[in-house]
């Protein structure tokens, strides 16, 4: 499993109107991982995603300090079972989506994050519905706000 960028954001904040139900998948992902039951594997693309967001005055009143955030990533990622995944080679699936969706504008973040989804082979977890026109329902799972 991999969280989108909205799933990070809302177990982070717990000011966040999805903070509990985003925090108890990702405690149970984390968990998962630790037991050897699932994969958990964090973008790179998504953890910058999750950094420019909390860190931007324009989308929280008070945004979170860069210090507390890189140690929250960094906590994660020293569960055992769970990757960190930089972006790969993933322009031919990229360039799929793209194509066959007619992606273009803000939903390009999206298409990037969703090749690197089909490259890695793992299940995506997001409250965002796009994301179901861009990933088979296999490596799909939307969350309950």
């Amino acid at each position: 499993m991999t969280p989108d960028v909205n799933v990070l954001v809302a177990a982070y904040r717990p000011d966040h109107p999805h903070h509990q139900s985003a925090r108890a998948w990702l405690d149970d992902a984390v968990l998962s991982a630790a037991n050897g039951r699932a994969s958990l594997m964090l973008l790179g693309t998504v953890v910058t995603g999750f950094l420019r967001i909390t860190t931007s005055p324009k989308i929280f009143r008070e945004i979170d300090p860069l210090q507390d955030l890189t140690d929250f990533v960094d906590s994660l990622l020293s569960c055992p079972g769970v990757q960190f995944q930089p972006q790969g080679a993933t322009w031919p699936n990229l360039k799929q989506v793209c194509l066959t969706q007619h992606i273009g504008g803000n939903l390009l973040s999206d298409a990037w994050i969703a090749a690197t989804v089909m490259q890695s082979g793992e299940t995506l977890c997001t409250f965002d519905r796009d994301f179901s026109r861009l990933l088979p329902f296999s490596q799909f799972l939307l969350l309950k706000p």
